[in-house]
């Protein structure tokens, strides 16, 4: 079993109970203490579309099965939030800062939904620059649209390569690699009941899209993964929507991180 995920489990109890991730001195406790650094450190910061469906945990296994010589550690952060909810969030500054994370996914710009309204960014420039202060790739996380928006993905995508603009920084093409599948295969049903968050098979395709930004490897080399409960065939079509995705929209034009 992939060590991340009985810490990720853990950290998912103690934000779903509130907690606050602190001992009774308030010091914070960190659940991958005594874990040995891996090649790939990520840490995800946002809301519950970075949680759902054991999102990073996904990712930590496309890791270790494209590359089976490297290691791969993955956290979401608690406390679910806007990015700019999250920036005083003394828990989240002390996870960001208390382990060396090679990549911090960074999720829940607040945008509109409906286009009309214009949101700060600032708060995500800040996040950008505080990863970057770690020596950690930053990665924004533009979110998919919602079912039946056929304009809602460019739009998000494009709000985030505007905030890369000003203070540079990868950006996964999540919404757009969307996009495709459902252009593809629109058959291929990649929401929740409510429309707006993942299934597995959705969650799964978001995965695809940052293993490739994370380990600069093409998703559409990976394996079928068994214990992964998507068919084989859904896995392959994923694998090369999302390849297809981010070799023609380049994550990291504004910032070129260190391969792993």
């Amino acid at each position: 079993m992939n060590k991340s995920l009985a810490f990720i489990y853990i950290l998912l109890l103690i934000s779903a109970c509130g907690g606050s991730n602190t001992n009774d001195s308030g010091t914070t406790t960190d659940p991958l203490a005594g874990v040995p650094i891996g090649d790939y450190e990520v840490l995800f910061i946002g809301n519950s579309h970075s949680a759902a469906n054991g999102l990073p945990n996904l990712v930590a296994i496309l890791i270790e099965a494209g590359q089976p010589d490297k290691t791969a550690n993955t956290m979401l952060a608690p406390g679910w939030g806007f990015l700019v909810d999250k920036l005083h969030d003394e828990t989240t500054q002390q996870m960001l800062t208390g382990r060396a994370w090679t990549h911090v996914i960074l999720q829940a710009q607040k945008y509109s939904t409906t286009g009309l309204y214009w949101y700060p960014t600032d708060a995500s420039e800040e996040w950008i620059r505080r990863v970057k202060n770690q020596n950690a790739v930053p990665v924004m996380f533009p979110e998919w649209p919602r079912r039946g928006n056929t304009e809602e993905g460019l739009r998000v995508h494009n709000l985030h390569l505007e905030i890369a603009s000003r203070e540079p920084a990868c950006v996964a093409p999540i919404g757009l690699a969307w996009e495709e599948s459902i252009a593809r295969y629109p058959m291929l049903n990649l929401h929740a009941p409510d429309g707006n968050h993942s299934n597995l098979t959705g969650a799964l395709l978001t995965a695809y899209v940052f293993y490739q930004v994370i380990t600069e490897q093409s998703a559409a080399e990976l394996p079928f993964i068994q214990s992964i409960n998507v068919s084989a065939d859904v896995q392959q079509k994923l694998r090369e929507v999302a390849s297809f995705t981010v070799e023609n929209h380049i994550p990291c034009e504004t910032f070129e991180p260190t391969a792993g």
